[in-house]
């Protein structure tokens, strides 16, 4: 978030926070030109800004109040953000003076890889990736039928939901990530990709270069509940969707959430056409504050309404997902309230038969169970599909991230 008071007035200064990286400073008078040489080291503009987390219009702020021209940021997001460049010195279009306070700023080496896994069931890749703080996240990248990959991107290191079916739930560290870390796992995806010859075209400016290779889909359904960092996604949705960037369509972006209701609006206000689903998975308050005890403060019902308060867009789309545990939420009146609701919201369902993990307390059910439980759903007029997630084998399915190094 950048606030900016009038450059007439004298006092004018620029206030930025950077969020997703907790970060507050005082930069110099817009009116005061940022010579390159002989700056004192204090008065470095870019000092330990977070400058990979930055959307385009906060990025061309930044660079206007030190004194910078416009067409500088826009230099500069385009390494970033079109080239993935990470390098400082490679950026020659760049003034060496400039690059030299730009080297300054927070490291963009922001994630390093540290273990891959790819399925052997369905090519699905798991990648393990370190934070700067060296704290283990996960992302997965998914061949699909059609053709088309789908990366599936973390918010965070671990969860505070507590949501008792999930293996990211049981991890010790709790932490935020910040919007250059969720979009520098689709920078890493675009990397991997090109390396392997998956180049698609469609870049800003022809380019021919890795991120001509990026996912077609992403979704946020790692690890974390990305409401519950809403500033860091937001701003890195900005950034993917930026048309001189990655240029994602936002009809092509879901953003998960298990219930986190004061967010629903504040997300859909900023991104209308992003896409939602709320993680489900049971059909009665009782069941649900088991599972999920963010029930316990936004019931079924009162999420329902949230939704159904949404300003109208005729792009996002809005989907349910529902994981199927043994003896727990697959029966037939669970099936028909499900349908109920998925009618009222004219929502989709996904239906995920449970994923096992270690120590897991639970189980999928029998296949005929499943099955009809669809059915049920189905002829009582929900739009459903049964899903079996990715990555089974190596532990990339929904609910088993679990930050493998970490665990």
């Amino acid at each position: 978030m950048i606030r900016v008071q009038s450059p007439s007035s004298s006092a004018a200064l620029l206030l930025f926070a950077v969020t997703s990286g907790r970060l507050t400073g005082t930069l110099p008078r817009p009116g005061r030109r940022a010579c390159c040489a002989g700056m004192t080291e204090n008065a470095n503009p870019f000092r330990e800004i977070d400058l990979l987390s930055l959307p385009r219009p906060a990025l061309k702020a930044l660079f206007q109040a030190a004194g910078q021209p416009a067409f500088r940021a826009e230099q500069l997001f385009r390494w970033l953000h079109v080239r993935l460049e990470r390098d400082w010195t490679r950026m020659t279009d760049l003034p060496a003076g400039l690059r030299a306070q730009l080297a300054e700023a927070r490291t963009l080496a922001v994630l390093t890889a540290t273990l891959e896994r790819v399925s052997a069931l369905d090519a699905s890749q798991k990648i393990v990736l370190l934070t700067d703080a060296g704290h283990a996240i996960e992302t997965v990248i998914m061949p699909m039928d059609s053709g088309h990959v789908t990366q599936c991107l973390s918010s965070q290191v671990g969860c505070k939901m507590a949501c008792d079916f999930c293996a990211t739930a049981r991890l010790p560290v709790r932490q935020d990530l910040t919007a250059g870390q969720i979009v520098e796992q689709v920078a890493y995806a675009c990397r991997l990709g090109f390396a392997l010859g998956l180049r698609r075209g469609g870049v800003a400016g022809g380019e021919d270069g890795p991120l001509s290779a990026r996912p077609h889909n992403l979704v946020f359904m790692g690890m974390g509940e990305p409401l519950d960092n809403l500033q860091a996604v937001s701003d890195a949705l900005d950034i993917l969707c930026d048309a001189k960037g990655f240029d994602f369509s936002p009809r092509r972006i879901t953003v998960s959430t298990s219930g986190l209701a004061k967010n629903v609006a504040k997300l859909a206000a900023a991104h209308p056409n992003v896409n939602l689903a709320w993680s489900l998975t049971a059909t009665t308050d009782e069941v649900r504050d088991r599972l999920m005890p963010v029930n316990k403060g936004v019931p079924i019902r009162r999420m329902v309404d949230v939704l159904l308060a949404l300003p109208p867009s005729p792009h996002r789309k809005i989907t349910f997902e529902y994981a199927l545990l043994k003896g727990v939420n697959d029966t037939d009146d669970d099936a028909l309230r499900l349908a109920e609701m998925a009618r009222e919201l004219n929502a989709h369902v996904n239906a995920i038969p449970f994923n096992a993990w270690p120590g897991a307390d639970y189980q999928r059910p029998e296949r005929l169970v499943i099955q009809r439980f669809v059915d049920v759903a189905r002829r009582a007029g929900a739009s459903i599909t049964l899903r079996e997630s990715k990555g089974q084998d190596i532990g990339a399915a929904c609910g088993q991230l679990a930050g493998e190094k970490a665990a």
